[in-house]
């Protein structure tokens, strides 16, 4: 089974793993693509052909659609851990109200930022700046709130407009790791600087995490009173509000010119990175859950990688302000 799955990672496209960003540029499930189902029936959450299209905003690829009544939850790992402040931001669209009726109070979370806990193996066990979705006042309209987090009495804030079905809307999500609050921003200006948000949320007091390192899309309930049908696309996760605002959906990577690794497989516990420049370099390798298994700076073109377990691993190369990722695999 190991194998299997290492051979299926292996032949996905296009992996996002450490970008911070997807416009989903590739076929078939997330979970293939750079994604990591940590939750529901694995493989459920697929593109759909086409992008969505928002005024101002540069878009490529495809997208990916929440189907209402399915239970598969997906995350993306950050290029780099973020504190102080992290962003988020997507385009959604919802083609109907289908799993909507029942949620006119408090709704139920769609996108989130996830962090991982410190235990082996790491698992998301705190989620904040949750995106929140509810069946709006007139007909096939929807409500957009947002929830700092857990705990207490916590519940979402929502405003109170009605925005309609079959319409592009951008959304940016900000968490303040310092006052522990979200705030949410309805079609915010592309390249804009910020400004005051559409609503903002305080209500959970679970102490703020240190640190997020994901992205999640989330479906739950059931297909009459879930998160519903909900297109999502040009997603982006970062640390500042310039990056999941600007106009083009960037990628967090430089062509490293000349850039090889081998062998890939890896059989002897070496891996050898190659480039042009042969400058100084940092090399981080990330498992499959996202978490950091190794990071050092060297000189040199070979890495000690012996420690690390047989499976699939990211491996982020930095050389001169460019940054590249490659997909490696230990044997």
């Amino acid at each position: 089974m190991k194998k299997l799955y290492i051979l299926s990672l292996l032949i996905a496209s296009t992996v996002t793993f450490a970008q911070g960003s997807d416009s989903f540029p590739y076929s078939g499930t997330l979970n293939a693509n750079g994604w990591q189902t940590h939750s529901g029936i694995s493989g459920q959450m697929t593109t759909l052909s086409g992008s969505l299209n928002y005024s101002g905003l540069t878009t490529s690829g495809n997208q990916t659609q929440i189907v209402a009544g399915n239970t598969e939850d997906v995350n993306l790992t950050s290029a780099t851990a973020l504190t102080g402040a992290a962003y988020y931001s997507a385009l959604i669209n919802l083609p109907n109200v289908t799993g909507q009726a029942a949620n006119t109070t408090t709704g139920n979370y769609f996108l989130m930022l996830g962090t991982l806990s410190s235990t082996t193996p790491p698992t998301l066990t705190v989620f904040s700046a949750r995106l929140y979705i509810r069946a709006g006042s007139a007909a096939d309209t929807f409500n957009l709130g947002i929830l700092n987090g857990s705990g207490g009495t916590a519940a979402p804030s929502f405003s109170s407009v009605d925005y309609s079905i079959n319409t592009t809307y951008f959304v940016v999500a900000k968490f303040d790791f310092t006052t522990n609050t979200a705030s949410l921003w309805v079609n915010p200006a592309i390249g804009g600087t910020e400004g005051t948000a559409t609503v903002t949320n305080a209500t959970g007091t679970t102490a703020a995490p240190a640190q997020v390192e994901k992205l999640v899309i989330r479906e739950a309930g059931t297909a009459t009173a879930g998160t519903g049908n909900i297109q999502i696309d040009e997603v982006r996760i970062g640390g500042t509000w310039e990056y999941v605002t600007s106009n083009v959906l960037r990628t967090n990577q430089s062509e490293i010119s000349g850039l090889s690794i081998y062998p890939n497989p890896v059989v002897n516990g070496t891996l050898f990175i190659n480039t042009d420049a042969n400058a100084e370099k940092t090399v981080t390798v990330f498992d499959v859950l996202g978490k950091q298994v190794l990071n050092t700076t060297t000189s040199t073109n070979a890495i000690n990688v012996s420690h690390l377990n047989t499976g699939v691993y990211m491996v982020r190369i930095t050389e001169e302000g460019k940054t590249a990722t490659k997909k490696l695999v230990i044997r």
